[in-house]
């Protein structure tokens, strides 16, 4: 299997995995697993934001659609109790299918040795971390997974039980 198509394979697999969970929790989107930890809906933003941030900003240097949620959503944010703080449930969700298809569409241009590329504006201070294109995309799936338990966390102090694909 080709690099480029294990990454394709790990960020869709990340998003079949994580939508069930999001779309059960939308009805109680400011619901976190412990008292002012990450609730539903800054997970929600904050991975669409992401999207943005390390698939086309840390990779690319091209600018992020959302960069005016960055305050709300983007490292170092601190979820809010208050509903109003926050874009709708409805319009993150619009938002993110174009930041996760522009990223599915950038690498299927891609080919493996494209991948071992620098990312061209890695954060500061982290260009050991973010050593190429491919780590950078598997930067942003382990990212999914982690935030994906979290959620998992939340729908189990609510009483719910786990959802399997």
């Amino acid at each position: 299997m080709r690099a480029v198509d294990l990454l394709r394979n790990s960020i869709e697999l990340t998003e079949t995995l994580t939508m069930p969970i999001f779309e059960d929790l939308r009805e109680t989107p400011l619901a976190a697993a412990s008292p002012g930890g990450n609730h539903a809906l800054w997970i929600f933003g904050h991975l669409t934001f992401c999207e943005g941030l390390v698939a086309r900003q840390y990779l690319l240097d091209v600018p992020n659609e959302l960069d005016a949620w960055a305050p709300i959503f983007g490292p170092g944010s601190q979820p809010q109790e208050d509903p109003d703080y926050y874009p709708s449930w409805d319009e993150v969700a619009t938002n993110f299918r174009p930041a996760r298809d522009r990223t599915l569409a950038w690498l299927g241009t891609q080919q493996d040795d494209d991948l071992d590329s620098p990312c061209l504006s890695p954060p500061e201070g982290q260009s050991d971390i973010f050593k190429n294109r491919a780590v950078g995309l598997s930067i942003l799936v382990s990212h999914w997974w982690n935030h994906r338990g979290q959620l998992c966390d939340i729908r189990k102090a609510l009483g719910r039980k786990p959802i399997f694909r």
